[in-house]
């Protein structure tokens, strides 16, 4: 009897976390949203609201990336963005080549200075952080 009202606990315990990271995750997306909807006209891809990669290449053997995106709720608007991976970082080129092969939407997030980003997968906490060297956009 005891077992089993352990069990139940923990599994509710479990649930309990599990719904937190859920809530906690689609705050971050709606705050990121609120905060490019306030955007009148973007000025650059890191504006839009979210990305979509359609390819990611990566200079061999130095951390400079290329990627070429566009905009989900406008089909039409692309960009080509010229990132350099922060130094030491190996995950965040296999985060983005995974998210451009599965179609992922991405939120781009700039911070100070104004050439830093992040790159966060939507509906995840997974997060690339590099540095715009150069933009596309015609």
């Amino acid at each position: 009897m005891i077992v089993a009202l352990a069990v139940v606990i923990a599994f509710i315990a479990v649930e309990l976390v599990w719904i937190a990271r859920l809530v906690h995750v689609g705050n971050l997306d709606a705050h990121e949203l609120a905060l490019k909807t306030a955007v009148p006209e973007p000025e650059s891809a890191l504006d839009w609201p979210d990305l979509h990669l359609k390819a990611v290449v990566a200079q061999p053997g130095g951390r400079l990336v290329l990627v070429s995106v566009d905009w989900l709720a406008h089909p039409g608007q692309s960009a080509t963005l010229l990132l350099a991976l922060d130094e030491g970082d190996v995950r965040s080129l296999s985060l983005l080549s995974e998210w451009c092969a599965g179609h992922a939407s991405v939120s781009p997030l700039r911070y100070p200075p104004p050439t830093r980003l992040v790159l966060r997968r939507r509906q995840s906490l997974e997060r690339v952080h590099a540095q715009l060297l150069a933009e596309d956009l015609p």
